[in-house]
């Protein structure tokens, strides 16, 4: 798409923004060295459904639940999910990475002791070598982790040979507030590589909204480095259809149910709720505003 100038979009973002990430067909990234370089985006999907996978979506699926993401204390919620969670996993081997399933940091030589039984096993680890664990018998099992002598880390697996997906909604369900009720695990976060615009250029300090098939908007959490002002970070992503959404279908649903009913009050039932939101002065509800989050709640 061209402007009246009869430049690009690609034009106008590429002079303008350091840009991270996949843009409107082409890939941005800076290397080490800190030079930057962009190439066409060619998709290629390595995804795949692993017991791994399976053990992420259901740990922040619950994380949701309990907090917003975009709220401070989430981050609490997700390390203490991410730690205390067991493993479930089928039968047979299994690789775990370093950095994300053992935490660590820095390459060293780690001592991995099974609970119960007076065996382990010594192993350099670096964050992204991967641990290779076997299980041939269904139950419950725990690993301690040392490093120099000192518990590092301790991780819980339980073998099934039923299905994952409905196993982790099972403990996740039974053991949430006592998850929650355990102290925060000490470890650094992984410094994951950012992906999003930033301006280079004064008389462009923010912007968003949609545009095309891109959605742009600020991320505050981003806009200091190392304590010192700079632009802004922005995030974009690719618009997306929720119409076949289940929670996007469930809600439009529950809404037209939720008019229906409102419909059916009568009018000094109505106004009896019109005088209940007018108490929230601040929110500017109405009483169909709370009469609709009384339901859904």
């Amino acid at each position: 798409m061209k402007n009246l100038s009869g430049k690009t979009v690609l034009d106008f973002v590429q002079r303008n923004f350091e840009v991270h990430g996949e843009f409107e067909g082409v890939v941005y990234r800076t290397k080490r060295n800190g030079t930057q370089e962009h190439y066409p985006y060619d998709p290629v999907s390595y995804y795949q459904r692993t017991p791994l996978v399976i053990r992420n979506e259901a740990i922040r699926r619950f994380a949701a639940s309990v907090s917003n993401p975009r709220l401070a204390d989430y981050k609490s919620v997700i390390k203490k999910l991410n730690y205390y969670t067991p493993y479930i996993l089928h039968p047979g081997a299994q690789k775990f990475l370093g950095e994300t399933a053992f935490y660590v940091r820095q390459r060293g030589d780690f001592e991995l002791l099974w609970q119960g039984m007076p065996m382990g096993f010594h192993q350099t680890i670096a964050p992204r070598s991967k641990v290779e664990l076997s299980f041939h018998a269904e139950g419950e099992f725990g690993l301690d982790c040392y490093f120099q002598g000192e518990l590092y880390c301790q991780r819980n697996f339980i073998i099934t040979s039923g299905d994952l997906e409905t196993a982790y909604d099972t403990w996740l369900t039974a053991n949430l507030e006592y998850v929650l009720s355990l102290p925060e695990p000490e470890y650094e976060s992984i410094k994951t590589y950012r992906r999003g615009l930033r301006s280079k250029v004064n008389w462009i300090t923010a912007m968003s909204g949609k545009y095309h098939e891109e959605v742009v908007y600020p991320v505050p959490d981003y806009s200091y480095k190392d304590h010192n002002r700079e632009n802004p970070w922005l995030y974009h992503r690719r618009r997306y259809d929720h119409n076949a959404n289940p929670q996007t279908l469930y809600f439009n649903n529950k809404i037209k149910e939720i008019a229906i009913d409102w419909q059916t009050l009568s009018q000094p039932e109505r106004d009896e709720w019109n005088k209940k939101a007018a108490r929230y002065q601040k929110q500017r509800l109405t009483g169909f505003n709370l009469y609709t989050s009384q339901v859904l709640s």
